[in-house]
């Protein structure tokens, strides 16, 4: 709206190519390769009428920023509550060959409440049942694409299903690593494309919503800003509270926040302090090849002893190896007590222990 140009459900309303939509019940985006994407001078020059509001520039172009690039998509609502939500609709919901049977759902939600155990105080919510879907929050579909998805439908969801899945999760995975989003983006962007093709095969051509095209362009965005946490949505949504609590009366309401706003200047937000994550039961990642389990803190405010897991192996290998994300297998009779000093235990991940004995060690990729 600030951009005085149309929504995603027009014709001609993606943000960052040129594509003309095909309208069958909803707004489709049918072509994947070979698009034709806007540059900042095409956007300031009109070149596609039919993607503004008349003639009338948006006030931003008085701005030196890039009009296309300065306006990145958000992972928050296109990916968590747009493209996860869809697959575990098409996965539960929907009368078709893809959707699971009451056994399987029933055995999924068996996995998810068995995780409420293990996922780390860092994680806003813990799992809840599919049952409950309607009510899941973006946090805890975010959760669901990273992190448990993986673990709770493996050998429940079919297989060609699950390896499309995979496709989108491991990319995500990517894109959200700051780390792995400066030297794998690329590859995330190849995944994604595989994915937006290959979804509109097995569920349909209506899958390719703007949400799912949206995908097409993300990588984009990381090259640009950097990992997807840099310009998301969930700051914002977590500030909301804050701002709810300014409110003591329903007359008036914005009045009534800007009147405590401009008694607080300058605003200052919240300051948020780091939890401290070493304490017993805590697990970090130490090498490609290690990672430990906190067992007990010492005497020495500076060292911890930890049960440390050594070899640890490749958890999955669809579409990738899955250590190039942080999910590892590791095995309990490879294993030593040591030692460490606190210094390094930085990278979180937590441990799920599958039905057949395995621990599954998966990182916290995200940084929100």
């Amino acid at each position: 709206m600030v951009r005085c140009v149309k929504l995603y459900s027009g014709y001609y309303g993606c943000d960052k190519c040129d594509q003309r939509g095909m309208w069958a019940g909803r707004m489709l985006y049918p072509v994947i390769e070979n698009l034709n994407l806007r540059t900042d001078q095409s956007f300031r020059e009109c070149s596609q009428p039919e993607h503004h509001h008349g003639e009338n520039p948006s006030p931003f172009c008085s701005l030196p920023i890039d009009m296309v690039k300065a306006f990145p998509g958000d992972y928050m609502h296109q990916c968590c509550l747009g493209v996860m939500r869809k697959l575990l609709l098409l996965w539960t919901r929907v009368r078709t060959e893809v959707r699971m049977s009451r056994a399987q759902i029933a055995q999924v939600n068996n996995r998810l409440i068995a995780l409420r155990k293990v996922i780390p105080t860092c994680f806003a919510r813990r799992p809840r049942s599919l049952d409950e879907l309607d009510r899941w929050k973006a946090t805890e579909f975010r959760q669901f694409m990273l992190y448990t998805g993986k673990v709770v439908l493996r050998g429940i969801l079919q297989e060609n299903l699950f390896d499309h899945f995979m496709t989108f999760s491991t990319a995500m995975c990517i894109l959200v690593s700051p780390e792995l989003a400066v030297s794998h983006t690329c590859y995330a962007h190849n995944l994604l494309q595989f994915f937006v093709d290959r979804g509109g095969i097995l569920y349909g051509p209506q899958f390719k919503v703007y949400n799912v095209h949206s995908l097409l362009h993300l990588a984009a965005d990381v090259t640009s800003l950097g990992s997807l946490d840099h310009f998301s949505a969930f700051p914002f949504e977590s500030h909301l509270h804050h701002i709810k609590n300014m409110v003591r009366s329903g007359k008036n309401p914005l009045m009534e926040i800007a009147n405590r706003l401009e008694e607080t200047i300058p605003m200052k937000l919240p300051e948020t302090r780091p939890e401290n994550m070493v304490k017993e039961g805590a697990v970090f990642i130490l090498s490609p090849g290690e990672c430990c389990e906190v067992v007990s803190l010492t005497d020495n405010a500076e060292t911890v002893l930890c049960r440390v897991y050594t070899n640890l192996q490749s958890y999955l290998l669809t579409p990738c190896d899955s250590r190039i994300y942080g999910a590892f297998r590791a095995k309990t009779r490879a294993s030593e007590m040591r030692l460490l000093h606190r210094s390094c235990l930085v990278k979180l991940a937590f441990v799920i222990k599958e039905p057949h004995g395995h621990r599954v060690v998966v990182t916290v990729l995200h940084t929100i």
